[in-house]
């Protein structure tokens, strides 16, 4: 994108090249620039980077544009040289193309980023991507403004309070939906070419990681699990030992819309299900190195069976967790193709508190299938109407099982294959 600018200005029409009489001025400020632009944030060190070997013409592009932008252009007050070199940081980490994932925070968004995964914020309840340039829902979280409005996996946000944000990168859509709790915003999205509008309320959002609920008149317990939060290992433990001390001898491990979140969290929870030892998904880095990650060797697995259901809305960490099971034969996986999140991200906090979440690797299941884009296939399909959102246990409490499986036919589904064993 710089690029293109560089080398020339137009002024008035007319093209002219840089006068070689800046050129000691330019040279200084390749070395300056080491504390102007992303390579030059600290990373927690104690001096900056030097410039990379070979890297110094790069650097030189970007200072003719600077320079010209800053000597001539129109409108002086808009010159901000921190939201310029965001705006830099920004367009590089654009040209790598892995959209939606690698992505640059301002100090304010990276908080903001901690703080869900640590399981409360506040917003309305969603969780986004970028897919070929659209914003798209992944997933709602349970219980949300925006899960009891109705919005779904899947659903392209097109405006929010009125004002299109189709041709709106990702951060910029995401500031426009964060606000104070307690105001109010309208969220209109596209779904199967009609757009519809949601008045929602941002609220302090907390995300329970795990809950459970057994069907009634069987031995057999739902699972759900929300989020991979911090904690979340040792919830799932606490739920499924409450879970197997009230009678349940055979569990639905519900992943549906579930957008993943910590990925350190996933072996311990595989750990309830695989045997210590056994791999959980397999890390490849940029050199193309693959590094086994394993059940934890404290693993006490249940015995008991278990079927893991899944939708379009289940992404990142809890796609692996369903691919290990299914890899291993552990479960069958009932529902709907996974929402294909398969790079890991790594958080490079910079000198300002902003920060660069940029993909280092990316995961694959423990018998090599890439997850990224192609997301992980259902061994039995299960729609579920456009109309009807997924039941959570809390949902289900004072529902009989009839109603329990009638009211949502994935979960009916995945009873099914429970009570056959196949």
């Amino acid at each position: 994108m710089l690029q293109s600018l560089v080398s020339m200005r137009i002024i008035a029409g007319r093209a002219r090249r840089f006068p070689a009489r800046r050129g000691r001025w330019r040279a200084f400020l390749i070395i300056l620039l080491v504390a102007l632009i992303p390579a030059a944030y600290l990373f927690g060190k104690s001096q900056a980077p030097e410039v990379p070997e070979g890297a110094a013409d790069e650097f030189a592009l970007y200072l003719e544009a600077w320079e010209a932008v800053r000597e001539d252009y129109v409108d002086r007050s808009r010159l901000d040289p921190r939201e310029q070199t965001y705006g830099a940081i920004r367009g590089m980490l654009e040209s790598l193309g892995d959209e939606g994932h690698t992505r640059f925070l301002t100090p304010e968004e990276a908080r903001a980023n901690r703080d869900e995964l640590a399981g409360e914020y506040v917003g309305v309840g969603i969780q986004v991507e970028d897919r070929d340039g659209r914003v798209v829902v992944s997933a709602p979280i349970d219980g949300s403004p925006a899960d009891e409005a109705g919005i779904r996996p899947g659903d392209v946000i097109v405006a929010v309070d009125g004002r299109s944000v189709r041709d709106m990168e990702l951060n910029r859509v995401v500031e426009l939906i964060r606000g104070p709790e307690d105001t109010g915003l309208r969220l209109t999205v596209e779904r199967g070419g009609r757009e519809f509008t949601f008045p929602l309320d941002r609220t302090e959002i907390r995300v329970p990681a795990a809950s459970w609920l057994m069907i009634p008149g069987t031995d057999a317990a739902v699972l759900r699990l929300a989020a991979f939060s911090a904690g979340a290992a040792d919830e799932v433990e606490r739920v499924m030992e409450e879970a197997e001390e009230a009678g349940a001898g055979r569990f639905i491990l519900d992943l549906r819309n579930n957008p993943g979140g910590r990925v350190d969290q996933v072996p311990g929870i595989a750990g309830q299900f695989l045997e210590p030892g056994q791999v959980v998904y397999i890390r490849k880095d940029a050199d193309g190195r693959e590094h086994e990650v394993s059940v934890p060797r404290r693993a006490e697995p249940t015995r008991a069976p278990v079927v893991v259901l899944v939708n379009e809305g289940t992404a990142s960490s809890a796609e692996i967790l369903a691919g290990a099971l299914q890899s291993h034969g552990r479960a069958k996986v009932v529902g709907e193709t996974t929402f294909g999140t398969g790079t890991v991200l790594n958080e490079f906090v910079l000198e300002d508190g902003s920060a660069i979440l940029l993909g280092v690797a990316e995961w694959l299941t423990p018998d090599g299938r890439f997850i990224r884009e192609d997301g992980i296939e259902p061994d039995v399909r299960a729609e579920l109407p456009e109309e009807v959102r997924p039941l959570t246990p809390d949902e289900s409490r004072n529902l009989s099982r009839e109603q329990m499986l009638d009211r949502d036919p994935q979960l009916g589904r995945a009873f099914e294959v429970l009570q056959s064993g196949s």
